[in-house]
C-alpha cells in the first residue's frame, strides 16, 4: 500500500473519540489556503490526539458562494454561508475558527465572542494595537463567561521550540539578553507569484513584519525572560 493510499485510509477511518465524547460545532470563516489547513486539521485532528470533544465541521463561510460551496463539499463542512453573521448565528457552531485577513479578524472575533462563541484567530491576530486591545478585551470578558479565545500559534508545539523553552526555563543556557530568529521564505520574489492580501497595505497592517513575526511571536523565551522587551526586523 502506498503512503498516500495509507493516509486516505487513515483520514476515512472513525475518529478515536469514546462514542460518549460531546460534539463541538466549528464554524470557519475563510476557505482559502488557511482554511483548507484548517478544514484538514479539524477533520483528523481526533485521529491523531484523544480529544475531550469531537469536532464537528458544521459551517463555512465565504462571500463568493459558488466558492464556499466548492469548499464545503471538498473539505466536508455539513453547510455553507456567505455571511459571517449569520455563521455566528447558526445554533450548531459554538466555535468560530477565523481565517480570513488581518483587517476583518478584530470585527467577526468581538462579535463571535459576544454572541458566546469560543474563537480560534489567525495571525496576524490584528493590523492595530487599538484592534488588538479591543480583542483582548472580548476575550476577557469571554473568558468570565466560560469562554475560550486563542490563536493559531502553530509552531509553539513543534519539538525543537518546546525543547528550546524547557532549556531556557532550566536556566541551562544562562540569562538571555538577545534572541535572533529567521523564518525564509523565497515565493514573493518570484515576479510571477499573484498580488494576495499579504501585499496590501490596507488589509495586511503592518507588512512584513506584521505577517511573518508571530511566527517567531511564540518563541520559547519563557515568561518573565529578560529577552523580548523590543522587537526588530530587517
Amino acid at each position: 500500500m502506498s503512503l498516500r493510499e495509507e493516509t486516505e485510509q487513515e483520514a476515512a477511518a472513525p475518529p478515536r473519540q469514546a462514542p460518549d465524547t460531546a460534539t463541538l460545532g466549528v464554524g470557519m470563516v475563510g476557505y482559502a489556503f488557511m482554511g483548507a489547513a484548517h478544514s484538514q486539521g479539524w477533520r483528523t485532528a481526533g485521529h491523531v490526539f484523544d480529544l475531550p470533544m469531537r469536532p464537528a465541521l458544521a459551517a463555512i463561510c465565504g462571500r463568493d458562494r459558488a466558492a464556499v460551496d466548492a469548499a464545503a463539499a471538498r473539505h466536508g463542512w455539513a453547510a455553507a454561508e456567505t455571511d459571517w453573521r449569520a455563521l455566528i448565528a447558526r445554533d450548531d457552531v459554538q466555535l468560530v475558527d477565523i481565517c480570513t485577513p488581518g483587517d476583518s479578524h478584530a470585527e467577526i472575533a468581538i462579535a463571535a465572542l459576544e454572541a458566546g462563541k469560543h474563537v480560534m484567530c489567525e495571525k496576524p491576530l490584528a493590523n492595530t494595537v487599538a484592534e488588538a486591545e479591543a480583542m483582548v478585551a472580548a476575550a476577557e470578558r469571554a473568558a468570565a463567561r466560560g469562554q475560550v479565545a486563542i490563536v493559531g500559534f502553530n509552531y509553539r508545539k513543534v519539538p525543537a521550540i518546546t525543547y528550546a523553552r524547557t532549556l531556557i526555563a532550566e536556566g541551562r543556557l544562562g540569562a538571555l539578553r538577545h534572541v535572533r530568529a529567521a523564518y525564509l521564505q523565497d515565493w514573493l520574489v518570484d515576479p510571477e507569484s499573484p498580488l494576495t492580501w499579504r501585499l496590501k497595505r490596507e488589509q495586511a497592517g503592518s507588512g512584513a513584519l506584521g505577517t511573518w513575526g508571530p511566527h517567531r511571536g511564540p518563541r520559547p523565551v519563557p515568561d518573565g525572560g529578560t529577552a523580548g522587551r523590543g522587537v526588530g526586523g530587517q
